[in-house]
């Protein structure tokens, strides 16, 4: 029976090495360096309300739209389940968009986030902006290597 253990364990891996790494998750990328800015001192909670992963030829996009809302605990705690939200607390709107590293799911190439109160009344040209910037974040490099691209003839008799 031992000598089949380390076969299992083998395949096991070789099981796990092919299957394709997960999403980045954009939610957390977002309250993470939406708690890591200077001017932020309450944690908030988040709620993705829009979110979209495309995997592109160089890389996976994630963009979404978030909902914060202040909890009652201090911005280093926001990763905690124990806080409540707050009454009458502030809420803001997080526009992002990410692309990361095909060959690195981890490693982030490129991001937008832009974050700011629902009831600021320059949302929508925000919006607007941030559709623009994450537009040229999903494009950057996608045309680098796409097969038939280049055609290359060597060697053709004459």
């Amino acid at each position: 029976m031992a000598r089949w253990a380390l076969p299992c364990a083998l395949l096991l891996v070789l099981i796990e090495a092919g299957r394709p790494a997960a999403p980045p998750n954009g939610l957390e990328k977002v309250l993470e360096d939406f708690h890591g800015r200077n001017l932020v001192q309450a944690a908030f909670r988040g709620e993705a309300v829009r979110e979209a992963v495309e995997e592109l030829s160089m890389g996976t996009y994630v963009e979404l739209e978030v909902n914060l809302v202040q909890t009652v605990c201090r911005k280093h705690q926001w990763r905690s389940q124990n806080c409540q939200i707050k009454a009458g607390g502030r809420k803001q709107k997080c526009l992002a968009c990410f692309k990361f590293d095909i060959s690195n799911p981890g490693s982030l190439i490129n991001k937008s986030l832009r974050c700011l109160s629902e009831h600021n009344p320059l949302l929508q040209e925000v919006r607007r902006r941030q559709e623009v910037e994450c537009q040229a974040i999903k494009s950057a490099n996608e045309d680098q290597y796409l097969p038939g691209k280049f055609a290359f003839s060597v060697g053709l008799p004459s």
